[in-house]
């Protein structure tokens, strides 16, 4: 997979838009759209600031931007299966510390109160 491709599947797996993007990088909204398209490189340190900002915007991105760059299997943490027996009173809960989780970025594990 070529990078702009990984950059871009990135992107729309992770929602990120091109301007949120832009801003938080600080680099010019057309040159997120023409690098994700393929239309234009960008230099070591540009995707570096790019990465970041991605980093930033939708923690977890940037590695699955580089397990796709890789070619490494993209797998979640858990399988669908782990929850089956989670009884309808516990899925707000689960959810609450998902969202919790996701807002605390990638090194801290939050737990349900």
């Amino acid at each position: 997979m070529l990078i702009h491709e990984a950059f871009n599947e990135t992107l729309k797996r992770y929602n990120i838009s091109a301007r949120a993007l832009a801003q938080t990088a600080q680099v010019s909204e057309s040159l997120v759209s023409q690098f994700r398209h393929g239309k234009k490189g960008v230099t070591d340190e540009v995707l570096d600031s790019l990465l970041q900002a991605m980093q930033k915007i939708a923690p977890g991105s940037r590695k699955y931007f580089c397990l796709l760059i890789a070619g490494e299997p993209i797998k979640l943490g858990v399988s669908e299966g782990e929850f089956k027996d989670i009884s309808e009173d516990e899925i707000p809960e689960l959810l609450i510390a998902i969202a919790r989780r996701w807002r605390a970025g990638d090194n801290e594990v939050v737990q349900a109160s």
